[in-house]
């Protein structure tokens, strides 16, 4: 955002100066004028202009040259024969020539670093900072101080809702804590002292106090993000071709207008010589600043950002566009991604029990036990089974007792009737009957969480507790493949769940039970393989995939890390905007190379009409007025990418 704005304020600059000077040079004139002219010139040379003089000074070092170089060339040579005409004869200035090169150039430069800038903007609203104080124990109290004084060994408290500062081990507490931007897998992990916490997880359902063990650069996110930097800087493919092109271009030009300025010298003998060799060796010099050259690529990508970010797709540069138009496989993770990414109740059976069945409660009243029951709890599978049973049970009864029992379940008096919810293990605890156990050994599936209702001493019911897969997921899948891309779906799940899910969704490919630190490694076989990979995630743990992949996708409502890997965030966690990203790279490319075809057939053109002298003495006016038509119309055939349906 800094550098965008520098480029601006550059630009703008150079914008001034190019109105004034021009105004000056088509009559708008009085005395003195030249000299004016002049000054402005000199502003823009020493100004705007002196980044292009300092990287064409660093290529020339290294006996090298790109498009600064072809810049620098025109606006020198423009102004040198403009400041030798007004000291020799007050006539045929060009000075609107140099500023004008100078300030096209810059808006090309503008144009690229503003979608940049705007795209970091927007991804900085989205992404959610990391804690930047800690509540460090002191005795009885605490005292918040800044993440940064956090030392290996010290006590901190963390409360419901708040994300752990960094690394550490529980002392004291237990709660349930939310790790599924680092695993991926939404039900949270109970803590008990002893068991470590990650820093950057969301602690959910109790306070817990912890000792640090890592912090500052050897915690796990910062490990993390380690691996997934990238960049800022990246330019693309047909960019760095420009540059290549301008290396072998800028010595034929230079050697050209030496030829051209030999030759008109000795074929005009006399007075008038220096001048008649000067002009045309000038033009050539200024006709071939790649203006259009420039403008052809940022331009495009300028005009797709804005259109991508009004469908809600923040594209951070132009290398990632032009990439994903060659897309061939899309990964997926599931949790998060592909489905919800939080704990929700897909399969309830009621138990008939033996015993006295009249006494049984019926379904309604059962599950408004459950629902009153799980309503006293913190946990998150507790909260779903809350809202899945208070929306299909009756009048809710009274709770006289509720404890809850870390990692197993909770146990409660409704009514006067004692309630069990939780593992099979808690119920087997509280003296549930051993046969009925038995027969909910067939229940359990990978995957799902199983909780159990124990109700007066007997097991009612099962509760299935899973992932499920998002609205529209199948939809965009589908759109995925009609675009001829072929979709595989990468989890950390055991097969059998992963394969559940995968069926829903409509995916073929499945690869399961891949550790986090090994998705990299199947992104890498993939692109070993000649495919051109793009990985779409939202966790932490995918973020080394998302940096591996030839384009990273993520999901805005994910994790900072795996934002910050990806290149391109879709606002929300829809995934029909991976489609809409394909299509609008292969648009978009396709306006890159139109514009650059028409760059390199203008100079082709100019070049040689410049180097034949046939433009006579308006030849650097002619050649920038030219150069302003060519970018006119690169700036005008990407504006079409406005119009593209999303």
């Amino acid at each position: 955002a800094a550098r965008a704005a520098a480029t601006r304020t550059a630009f703008l600059i150079g914008a001034v100066a190019t109105v004034v000077v021009m105004a000056l040079s088509m009559g708008l004139a009085f005395p003195g004028h030249g000299w004016v002219q002049l000054g402005l010139a000199l502003v823009v040379l020493a100004g705007p202009a002196r980044r292009f003089f300092v990287t064409a000074l660093g290529q020339a070092r290294h006996a090298a040259a790109n498009m600064d170089t072809l810049i620098a060339l025109g606006a020198a040579a423009s102004f040198a024969y403009s400041a030798w005409a007004l000291g020799a004869h007050g006539q045929g200035l060009y000075f609107e020539t140099t500023v004008a090169i100078v300030t096209f150039a810059l808006g090309g430069r503008w144009l690229e670093e503003r979608a940049k800038g705007r795209t970091g903007e927007a991804i900085a609203a989205l992404v959610k900072l990391r804690p930047e104080t800690a509540r460090v124990i002191e005795g009885d109290a605490t005292r918040e101080v800044s993440i940064t004084s956090l030392t290996a060994g010290t006590l901190f408290r963390v409360l419901p809702g708040e994300r752990v500062p960094t690394d550490g081990v529980v002392r004291a507490g237990e709660s349930a804590v939310d790790e599924s931007l680092l695993s991926g897998e939404p039900i949270p992990v109970d803590k008990t002292p002893g068991d470590a916490v990650t820093g950057g997880t969301l602690n959910q359902s109790g306070a817990l106090d912890v000792e640090a063990t890592r912090v500052g650069a050897d915690t796990t996110l910062a490990r993390i993000a380690r691996l997934v930097e990238e960049a800022a800087g990246s330019k693309a493919r047909v960019q760095r071709l420009a540059d290549r092109v301008s290396g072998v271009f800028v010595p034929v030009v230079i050697g050209a207008a030496v030829a051209v300025f030999v030759a008109r010298y000795l074929l005009h003998p006399g007075a008038g010589a220096l001048l008649a060799a000067l002009v045309p060796a000038v033009t050539l010099l200024v006709i071939a600043c790649p203006c259009a050259l420039g403008l052809a690529t940022p331009t495009a990508i300028m005009v797709a950002t804005g259109r991508a970010a009004r469908g809600g797709i923040l594209v951070r540069d132009a290398e990632t566009l032009e990439r994903a138009q060659a897309v061939s496989v899309v990964v997926l993770d599931k949790t998060g991604t592909i489905t919800e990414g939080k704990p929700a109740v897909v399969d309830f059976v009621r138990h008939p029990a033996p015993g006295d069945e009249a006494a049984a409660p019926d379904e309604r009243d059962l599950l408004a036990l459950v629902a009153a029951v799980e309503s006293r709890s913190e946990h998150p599978v507790g909260r779903a089974l809350a809202a899945y049973a208070a929306a299909r049970g009756g009048p809710a009864p009274t709770i006289t007792r509720f404890a809850a029992r870390p990692g197993a379940g909770v146990v409660a008096e409704a009514d006067g009737r004692p309630v069990v919810l939780g593992s099979r293990a808690l119920l087997a605890a509280e003296g549930a009957p051993p046969g009925e156990l038995d027969a909910l050994e067939a229940e359990a599936l990978p995957g799902r969480t199983m909780v159990y209702a124990l109700v007066d001493g007997h097991v009612r019911a099962s509760f299935a507790i899973a992932d499920r897969i998002k609205p529209g997921t199948a939809a965009a899948i589908a759109r995925l493949k009609q675009l001829g891309v072929r979709v595989v779906m990468l989890t950390g799940d055991l097969r059998s769940a992963a394969t559940t899910i995968a069926q829903q969704a409509g995916i073929e490919e499945v690869r399961a039970e891949v550790r986090p630190e090994q998705k990299a490694s199947v992104i890498a076989d993939l692109r070993a393989a000649g495919a051109v990979v793009a990985m779409v995630g939202d966790g932490i743990n995918d973020a080394p995939a998302l940096a591996a992949a030839d384009v990273g996708i993520a999901l805005g409502a994910g994790a900072e890390v795996a934002i910050e890997a990806a290149p391109i965030t879709l606002a929300g966690d829809d995934l029909a905007g991976v489609a809409d990203v394909l299509a609008l790279s292969r648009r978009t490319l396709a306006i890159v190379k139109q514009n650059l075809w028409w760059a390199l057939g203008y100079n082709l053109i100019a070049v040689p009409v410049a180097a034949l002298g046939l433009l006579a003495h308006h030849g650097p006016m002619i050649g920038a007025a030219a150069m302003a038509l060519s970018s006119l119309s690169v700036i005008t055939n990407s504006l079409r990418l406005r119009r593209v349906q999303l």
